[in-house]
């Protein structure tokens, strides 16, 4: 099920202005880890007849944790020894057995998420934010007879599957006599430098000539932070983007720059450097990092004497003459240059969020199903009562014993008469369905992109989760996105996903491009408009005042209360606001992740976006305008949302015709603007 990056991401048309299409090539975006590039198909086995116990120093074993151990006790070791991770002993005796493993970015995860340096390491192996507890332990063990290429293949499958630490085994005998833990960069200085220290002598002769500038990182490939960042959010970026190194540095003077590491982030936390700190100014306190640059026309054998003698992973290069950072350069570079000819990277979404069966256990009591021979009124009364837009429907036969009965549904039904007392089974008995089923193993971006993809010009609120043997175990829709996103436990969770740093205003619905009718329009000819534009609500006003939307929601509580067709749109609103409950407006500079709480808070599909409280609609933002927020983070590449491509986009491409219903407005798009954002 993963994507490949060579292919095109094209993030469905919606008038809006935010179509595009991402051509994503695997060379220009996609940056590696050391443990994805260590291993590659087709090509030579770079390792030889090395073993993972040769390369254990000897004494290796004798670094060790206890369970009752502090996190900043740990990193203080990890800033002291150079270490990446330890492992956890719960008997200090020679033999005990190992009940976890803690790395560097377990640092860095409790840094970013305030966790206190005083928290034991017990507490923190069983809080659920650990990456190697004891158990997921098993698989990342390995014997010392293991051959080097036997340990990378398994830090690559661990990170695969994205659910454990992936950069570090442990070696361990076969009477589980701990030898010691190997981590990915142990396995590139290897190759790079040699098992004693010294400078292999095949990687001497492919590095011959070789200048560090030919394979250096790029710096628009290197990961940056301004000077005026907090720690937090530098944290942020090393964390989400799964990198280990990125530069401080104002763009307007690249040759003032700082190399920031996990190390870096280590001794932070052991010295209590609070996370609302200004990286510049931390970075003042330190001493000047000369030491961890080296010049561009330098030989790549001597950086890795460098690496060796330094023990660093990352060089920052420099301009000869004018001390510019033009791109860093680390081990890992360093070996695919001399060892390993054309690997094949495989690439992991950068987040994916949870499975859709697991959020339809966390949320069993949404799914509705209504019982054969029901009528449209009853299944309104059950959907109105349990705030759902969809239900599953018993129809009695054998060839299809299901069947879905959305809110677009209601919106057909009600404009071709269909009344509270019809019977549904007969009524989509004439209908061709028109779902799509998934596993309950669909991520949730995943599920977000088939909403946005389920046709050309067409979206889908809803997907029937469905078995491997065909049983229906319930429906997942657009508003279950946004309880997903407003239930992720931790910071980190929620950074990956980018919402936090996307507003409202770069994925809603602009208020130009959407269907409008006058107070007086019958309620039947309103939804005859969502129904013949397949838009998702309609703007009722007047053009002094706003009397609120008609949604898809209208028709099941029209068909619910019996509303006659010829009830007025703008009366129907009015009165229906008296009982509603709730906010129905939001801020055009609101975060998405805020926005997503609001919604799953109160089940609304859709909000009004305006620019100040009570002030007119700019936009409007539905459940799948969030959906269409999140759909680009399933792939890696220097962004994590929409957000930063709008920054540097701009407004997007031209406008699209305007759909039957719209009718001129003062807001709306001038030919010059539309030149304008098409550029």
């Amino acid at each position: 099920g993963l994507k490949s990056f060579a292919q095109p991401l094209v993030i469905p048309a919606r008038p809006q202005g935010i179509a595009m299409e991402l051509k994503l090539k695997r060379e220009e975006s996609y940056v590696p880890s050391s443990s994805e590039a260590l291993v590659g198909v087709g090509h030579e086995n770079i390792f030889g007849e090395l073993t993972v116990g040769e390369l254990i120093r000897s004494g290796e074993g004798r670094y060790r944790l206890s369970p009752q151990d502090r996190l900043g006790d740990f990193a203080r070791v990890l800033a002291t020894t150079g270490r990446t991770a330890l492992p956890v002993i719960e008997d200090d005796r020679e033999g005990g057995s190992v009940v976890g493993l803690v790395t560097e970015n377990d640092v860095m995860r409790a840094f970013f998420e305030g966790t206190m340096p005083e928290t034991p390491i017990s507490e923190w192996l069983s809080g659920g934010a650990a990456r190697a507890p004891a158990r997921l332990l098993r698989r990342l063990v390995v014997p010392p007879h293991a051959s080097l290429r036997e340990v990378a293949e398994k830090m690559v499958s661990n990170a695969l599957k994205g659910d454990c630490a992936c950069h570090h085994v442990v070696v361990q005998g076969g009477t589980n006599v701990l030898f010691g833990v190997v981590s990915s960069h142990d396995l590139v200085r290897a190759l790079c430098h040699g098992c004693q220290g010294g400078c292999n002598q095949g990687a001497d002769v492919a590095a011959a000539g070789v200048t560090v500038q030919e394979v250096m990182k790029t710096k628009c490939r290197v990961f940056t932070c301004p000077p005026s960042d907090t720690m937090k959010d530098v944290l942020r970026v090393l964390l989400v983007t799964q990198q280990n190194s990125l530069l401080i540095m104002d763009q307007a003077d690249a040759s003032t720059f700082r190399l920031i590491t996990p190390r870096d982030m280590v001794k932070a936390f052991a010295d209590g450097i609070g996370t609302e700190v200004c990286i510049a100014d931390w970075v003042c306190g330190r001493s000047p990092s000369n030491d961890r640059t080296i010049a561009s026309d330098a030989q790549l054998d001597y950086a890795a004497e460098i690496m060796t003698k330094r023990k660093v992973d990352h060089l920052v290069v420099v301009h000869v003459r004018s001390g510019e950072a033009l791109g860093i350069v680390s081990s890992l570079e360093i070996l695919l240059r001399t060892r390993a000819d054309k690997p094949f990277l495989r690439s992991v979404p950068q987040w994916a969020g949870p499975p859709v069966g697991t959020v339809l256990m966390q949320n069993q009591n949404l799914t509705k199903v209504c019982p054969r021979g029901c009528t449209f009124g009853q299944v309104a009364d059950i959907l109105n009562s349990s705030s759902r837009t969809a239900s599953i429907v018993h129809m009695g036969r054998a060839d299809a014993p299901f069947g879905l009965l959305t809110q677009r549904d209601f919106v057909r039904a009600f404009v071709k008469g269909q009344r509270r007392r019809d019977l549904v089974a007969a009524w989509m008995s004439s209908v061709e369905p028109s779902f799509l089923q998934v596993l309950p193993s669909t991520s949730l971006t995943e599920a977000a992109s088939l909403m946005l993809g389920t046709a050309p010009h067409q979206t889908s609120h809803h997907l029937v989760v469905r078995s491997t043997r065909g049983e229906w175990l319930g429906v997942f829709s657009a508003l279950d996105l946004a309880r997903a996103l407003s239930g992720l436990s931790t910071e980190l969770d929620v950074a990956k996903t980018g919402i936090e740093e996307t507003t409202v205003e770069m994925v809603m619905t602009g208020v130009e491009f959407v269907p409008r009718c006058e107070p007086a329009d019958t309620i039947c000819h309103a939804l005859t408009i969502l129904d013949n534009t397949g838009q998702d609500a309609v703007l009722v006003e007047d053009g002094e005042r706003v009397y609120g939307l008609i949604t898809p929601h209208c028709a099941i509580e029209a068909l619910r209360r019996e509303v006659f067709p010829v009830c007025a749109a703008g009366a129907w609103l009015l009165a229906s606001r008296r009982s509603q409950q709730g906010p129905r407006e939001i801020r055009i500079g609101t975060p998405l992740a805020d926005a997503a709480r609001i919604m799953a808070a109160h089940s609304l599909h859709h909000l009004l976006v305006v620019e100040e409280a009570g002030g007119a609609p700019v936009g409007i933002l539905s459940s799948l305008d969030l959906a269409r927020g999140v759909v680009s983070i399933n792939y890696r590449c220097p962004f994590s949302s929409l957000a930063w491509l709008r920054r540097f986009v701009g407004c997007g491409p031209a406008a699209p015709k305007r759909p039957a219903g719209i009718t001129p407005s003062d807001g709306e798009v001038s030919p010059r603007a539309q030149r304008q954002r098409k550029e």
